[in-house]
């Protein structure tokens, strides 16, 4: 067995890469859905370029639950 192996529920690359994942994926979302995402990181409590993946992905989610196959053009 190697060393490298992960034994910990999450591997932390695998976590940026499917958090960078859900971020280019709302490149493909229709102007509705990005507005809606961009009002929700402006309301956020922080400054937008202090949010973190995490944040970003759960207002990204958020969206997505909200408009469901909207988000597509």
């Amino acid at each position: 067995m190697s060393h490298d192996t992960p034994v910990a529920p999450g591997n932390p690359r695998r976590e940026i890469a499917a958090a960078f994942g859900e971020i280019a994926n709302t490149l493909d979302w229709n102007h509705h859905a990005w507005l809606a995402l961009m009002v929700k990181l402006e309301n956020a409590r922080e400054v937008v370029t202090d949010l973190t993946l995490a944040e970003v992905v759960t207002a990204i989610n958020q969206v997505h639950d909200l408009l469901g196959d909207e988000v597509q053009s």
